[in-house]
């Protein structure tokens, strides 16, 4: 059975797929808008998508050391 420490660490994996799923989405419709409008695209869209990529690298690289400052270190380890 899984720890709430385990299942907290899967959530924070979770969410950075997400964030990444969103960054990958929104990049694709700057990349189609920017074949459209050259040069029309925001720079707010483009440092969104920018936002969501480190968050979701923070998100999934970090996650157990995001776990350990949340739960105290685990004993088995």
């Amino acid at each position: 059975m899984m720890s709430p420490r385990d299942l907290f660490g899967v959530a924070l994996r979770v969410l950075g797929i997400w964030f990444l799923t969103i960054a990958a989405y929104r990049g694709v419709i700057l990349i189609f808008a920017q074949e459209k409008y050259p040069g029309g695209i925001s720079t707010p869209d483009k440092l969104l998508v920018g936002l969501y990529l480190l968050i979701a690298l923070i998100l999934l690289a970090g996650a157990n050391g995001i776990v350990r400052l949340c739960y105290r270190p685990d004993k088995q380890a």
